[in-house]
């Protein structure tokens, strides 16, 4: 399974998903990461180990260039066990620069054809 779709930020800052199935399954995977990596953090009180700690069970977040779709993407990737998230900035197609408030969301699941 995969779902694509385009994400805004509103005015106070929420963001808002082309799809509502991207909305759920972006809070579900993010969700997932924060709970597994602040459980380690609160246990351990030191972010380097809770973070390997929580890449042991699978679940990491990335802020990194990535090739997506072709194109060279600043991207934040959230991997948990069963998704792998992507979400990117559009650009502005005059300057090339990052647009902070639009963009882009992909979400695989690795194990599920289904949700």
């Amino acid at each position: 399974m995969e779902l694509q779709g385009t994400w805004t930020k509103d005015n106070e800052g929420f963001m808002e998903f082309s799809l509502s199935q991207l909305q759920r399954l972006y809070e579900a995977v993010t969700d997932a990461y924060h709970e597994r990596y602040n459980q380690y953090l609160d246990e351990l009180d030191d972010e380097e180990e809770a973070h390997y700690q929580a890449l042991a069970e699978g679940y990491e977040m990335v802020n990194d260039y990535k090739t997506i779709d072709g194109q060279e993407e600043f991207a934040t990737t959230y991997y948990t066990p069963t998704y792998v998230l992507d979400v990117w900035y559009e650009l502005d197609p005059v300057t090339q620069k990052r647009i902070y408030d639009q963009g882009f969301i992909r979400i695989s699941s690795k194990n599920n054809p289904e949700v």
